[in-house]
């Protein structure tokens, strides 16, 4: 039941936005990456954008569970047709037991470096790249501090529906092949398909998956519009297979974005709403959703 609820929300998102799609719609920032388009000079070469993703629950009993999540991300233009991209995040989190003491972790995510070749042809924009981590996430030998530090990575990605979840998974080197398709129609409607496929190899057994390599593909589709020169508004549906990863192989989620800006500077919310197991339906008990408030500048 919670997950025809949940397709619901989808399709009453996906029809609103189709209805009303005005004159220049643009996407959420983080689409396109490209950061200069055309044949003029070029002008702004670097976007730097960040995050803060939070979230607050009771998930198992009594337990109740905050997440705060930071996300830094860094696009360089390195040519008209080559951009490096750096992402790397953190996780706060805090487990309040009633008839116990809280326990409070503080982890570092995965760096995560991709170089991206993009191009365009007519109302079609597409790049194509190859990515890696570099295995920062750990969580210590300690049993007693075990559960808290992979509390606080399991969140982390839980509030983004999985998405970009090779950032949050420790003890792991993953290599991940980006590829997206974007259309500008001239009516204004704009909307993408972005397929990040790849491996997550695991280097030591505090890792929680079972297996020593799992696939991973992330699906992603995204539509919005230009509601007036300083509003923008749309939203994206993701979808996110580990398959050999029991306890989440699948996670779906429709995240709806306002944004506020121009394309120098600009200031952004996102309402991650997870649809099915193992965090969704958001808003049951027990269930996962992500408050997400970011900014970001170009230069």
């Amino acid at each position: 039941m919670s997950l025809l609820r949940g397709w619901g929300v989808a399709g009453l998102l996906v029809a609103a936005a189709l209805w009303l799609a005005p004159g220049q719609a643009r996407a959420f920032p983080d689409e396109p990456y490209s950061l200069d388009e055309g044949n003029k000079a070029h002008t702004q070469r670097f976007h730097i954008l960040g995050e803060v993703a939070v979230f607050g629950g009771k998930l198992e009993g009594d337990e109740r569970s905050i997440v705060v999540s930071p996300l830094i991300e860094m696009r360089l233009q390195l040519a008209y047709s080559f951009i490096m991209q750096v992402l790397w995040g953190m996780s706060y989190v805090n487990l309040d037991v009633e008839d116990g003491d809280p326990q409070n972790a503080f982890r570092s995510g995965n760096p995560y470096v991709a170089f991206h070749y993009q191009g365009k042809k007519n109302q079609f924009s597409y790049r194509a790249g190859l990515g890696v981590t570099i295995p920062v996430a750990t969580i210590t030998s300690d049993l007693n501090d075990q559960n808290v530090q992979q509390s606080a990575y399991t969140l982390a990605a839980a509030v983004r529906g999985n998405t970009n979840f090779w950032i949050w998974d420790v003890h792991t080197v993953s290599v991940i092949i980006p590829i997206a398709f974007e259309r500008r129609k001239p009516s204004g409607f704009l909307w993408g398909a972005y397929v990040d496929t790849g491996a997550l190899i695991k280097i030591d057994n505090r890792s929680n998956r079972s297996s020593k390599t799992d696939f991973i593909m992330q699906m992603v589709g995204m539509m919005g519009y230009q509601a007036t020169d300083w509003l923008r508004v749309g939203s994206r549906f993701s979808l996110v297979l580990i398959p050999k990863f029991r306890p989440a192989n699948t996670q779906l989620a429709v995240e709806p974005y306002l944004r506020f800006g121009n394309d120098n500077a600009f200031g952004a919310i996102r309402l991650n709403i997870n649809l099915d197991n193992p965090y969704g339906f958001s808003f049951d008990d027990r269930q996962v959703w992500g408050l997400r408030i970011g900014g970001g500048a170009a230069f």
